[in-house]
């Protein structure tokens, strides 16, 4: 479906370089995920709780068309990162926009 052609373009493909754990890979070496493999269970994951919303609250009207784009909303949740990107964020972002920049999770 709609995931897996997404999961078949080379901007998705590229998550498999990009480390979730940033820099904590240098000093734990076992912690070798990457946003690829992070990306697919968060759509999985969203998945899986909003076709629980659906069935314990009907009156939502949630439809297989809200949940495949739950799906697709989790699966994409990572594509616009760098390599890096948190540490990006939070060291280089401030010293190069100034004192009043603000990083907001």
């Amino acid at each position: 479906g709609e995931c897996v052609r997404v999961i078949d373009t080379p901007e998705f493909q590229r998550l498999r370089d990009i480390k979730q754990l940033g820099t904590s890979y240098y000093v734990f070496p076992g912690a070798g995920h990457n946003r690829f493999e992070h990306s697919l269970g968060v759509c999985h994951m969203a998945e899986e709780m909003v076709i629980r919303i659906q069935r314990a609250q009907r009156d939502l009207g949630i439809d297989n068309q809200d949940v495949k784009r739950i799906a697709l909303a989790g699966l994409c949740h990572d594509l616009g990162h760098a390599p890096f990107s948190h540490v990006f964020d939070n060291e280089f972002l401030p010293k190069v926009l100034g004192e009043n920049f603000e990083v907001r999770a």
